[in-house]
Order: C-alpha cells, then structure tokens, then sequence
C-alpha cells in the first residue's frame, strides 16, 4: 500500500502526483504493470518475465495491486494450482500512462543500452 505520507504536500494536502508517484516507485510494481499490459499471466511466467524479484516480494506487490483495484486475480483451477492475474480496467489505465515513459525510454535511452 501507499503510504499515505507520501501522497501528501508539507502542509498535509492530498496531491494525485505524489501519490502516483508512491505506487510507481514501489519497486516492481512498473515491471508488473508492464508485464501485465501483455495480457493475462500465471505467476510463475510472470515471475520469469519480470526477472530478478524474488517470488515472497512478487506475490506480495500484487496482493497490494489487487488490494488497489489495478490487478485481478483468476484461479482457474485449485488441483493443480493455477492462478492468472490481469490488469484491471483501472491498471489499464495505469499501464497507458506509462506508455509516454517507454517512448521517451526509445528515443533517448535505446542506443545506451
């Protein structure tokens, strides 16, 4: 969850700007928006897709999404366990507004790397 300090001005006024920058700058939280924009995804692929987060933090990131409306959750079936996780309408949303970073991302980062 966002701390709620952090989506607050000094003076303790609600600010949209700060608060979404609290939720992005949650590490992994961008990958998995990311991700997740590609369609739905079991967790194992989408721990293998994200790369480097282990699966306790994985896991806990999208309670915390789904906590927040921007992820679904989907058992398929209980035996064996398959659970697929989408992007809410909301994390849709989300993941458009990050679509300016990844252009930016191409024109300016994409020969550095």
């Amino acid at each position: 969850m966002i701390e709620q300090k952090l989506a607050r001005t000094p003076e303790g006024e609600f600010c949209p700007v700060r608060a979404t920058l609290a939720l992005v700058g949650q590490k992994w939280v961008p990958h998995i928006v990311y991700q997740l924009m590609q369609g739905k995804c079991r967790f194992n692929d989408l721990a293998q897709a994200i790369g480097g987060c282990n699966s306790r933090t994985l896991r806990d990131r999208l309670v915390e999404l789904e906590e927040m409306g921007l992820v679904t959750r989907h058992i398929v079936t209980t035996m064996p366990p398959w659970v697929e996780y989408e992007l809410s309408a909301q994390g849709r949303e989300l993941g458009e507004a990050l679509s300016p970073l990844e252009r930016w991302g191409r024109r300016h980062l994409a020969n550095g790397f």
